[in-house]
């Protein structure tokens, strides 16, 4: 084999297995691995308080509809302890449930099944839309974002409201008088008779 023909060869190898090594060369640092969810997040800090706000998004019922979970993880890097009074989605009041402190170096997941949750009973606005959710604070005050709304349904379905139980009935009992049973007596008595 002649020398030309080797480095030909070689070339030609080199260059057949340059995008299959290229891509192991991606690491544990590649770009693809910084993409993350479209969820809002903002942060407010007064005095003692400093808390973020992350991947905040409200979560329907599985159907899209009203009522909905207002979700967040709210950490508080400051000193003092806060306590979450009141959430608005749109200007609507949601009902919080559930211990609303967030302690001093702590956070508060809010939403989810047996933590604290907020729940508006109304939306106008539809999932995949975005709508302003209000935080307020007993000492950081009020901040707004703008928020997704999900449908509560794949990774949200644990955030999802949860419907409350049907109501059971109890079971009807009619009472029987005479006349109920002298007419049952009667349509015995008179029915058909074998010869």
């Amino acid at each position: 084999m002649s020398r030309s023909l080797r480095r030909g060869a070689v070339a030609a190898v080199i260059i057949a297995t340059a995008p299959i090594l290229a891509a192991c060369a991606a690491g544990d640092s590649a770009a693809s691995l910084k993409v993350k969810p479209d969820n809002a997040a903002t942060s407010i800090a007064t005095g003692d308080s400093s808390l973020k706000l992350n991947g905040i998004v409200v979560v329907t019922g599985a159907t899209g509809q009203a009522p909905a979970n207002v979700t967040v993880n709210i950490a508080n890097g400051g000193t003092q302890p806060d306590t979450l009074t009141g959430v608005t989605v749109n200007g609507v009041p949601a009902t919080l449930t559930g211990d609303m402190t967030v302690q001093p170096q702590g956070s508060l997941l809010l939403g989810g099944r047996g933590k604290p949750s907020a729940t508006v009973p109304t939306l106008d606005a539809s999932p995949g839309q975005n709508t302003t959710v209000a935080f307020t604070f007993s000492s950081a005050g009020s901040v707004a974002v703008q928020a997704l709304i999900a449908t509560g349904t794949g990774e949200y379905a644990t955030f999802a409201p949860v419907p409350p139980p049907a109501p059971t009935l109890p079971p009807v009992v009619l009472p029987i008088t005479p006349t109920t049973a002298k007419a049952t007596a009667t349509a015995t008595a008179t029915g058909t008779k074998k010869p």
